[in-house]
């Protein structure tokens, strides 16, 4: 689910316009995954992940640089859903329907809660090396070769993204200095690095 304002709807791509636009940056993220400038670690590259023909749907209310996440779901409780028994129920139900929601911006978790897609150690592995961090598709590097794609800019200097993403303050640096070139520019140094793990 997903609330938002007018004021951030409006500078969406228009749906009609998307799916095209998404399918066009997915084949650029495909080239600069062959001569290295990006890779994919953590996740697969499926038409899913990509947002390729009926998948772009999916991607497209979260595909502005300005998106700013909230999440109701307490810190301290794994409330995520499992599908268990023919109906979803949250991952510690004890018997207790009682959670005590509480409004944030998002994230305020170290990582992505989807551990059964991504394991903890390899997320952690792939932040230590720089050949991933700075390369890795579902990291800033995807990210910004997408989002200056799409709306031809970078997240404001405030966004959350820079805190979250590993390597944040570097790639909000090298945004100012190289602008929509900066995947190129701070990946560049790993292209002919095999695979990382």
């Amino acid at each position: 689910m997903f609330t938002a304002t007018c004021d951030y709807v409006k500078d969406l791509l228009p749906p009609e316009n998307f799916e095209a636009a998404m399918n066009d940056a997915a084949g650029n993220t495909l080239v600069s995954k062959l001569r290295g400038a990006i890779t994919t670690e953590l996740f697969q590259f499926t038409p899913q992940t990509l947002g390729l023909d009926q998948y772009s749907i999916e991607h497209w209310i979260g595909s502005h640089p300005d998106f700013e996440p909230c999440d109701i779901a307490p810190v301290r409780h794994s409330i995520f859903p499992i599908f268990s028994g023919g109906s979803y129920a949250p991952n510690d139900y004890r018997g207790s329907q009682a959670y005590d929601f509480q409004w944030a911006l998002a994230p305020r978790r170290s990582s992505a809660p989807d551990e059964r897609r991504l394991k903890r150690w390899k997320e952690n592995k792939a932040i230590e090396k720089d050949a991933i961090a700075y390369r890795e598709y579902h990291y800033l590097a995807g990210n910004l070769f997408r989002w200056y794609k799409l709306y031809s800019k970078a997240p404001p200097p405030g966004s959350w993204v820079w805190k979250w993403f590993p390597r944040g303050e570097e790639w909000m640096h090298g945004t100012k200095r190289y602008g929509s070139s900066v995947v190129e520019n701070l990946s560049r140094q790993w292209w002919d690095e095999g695979v990382p793990f």
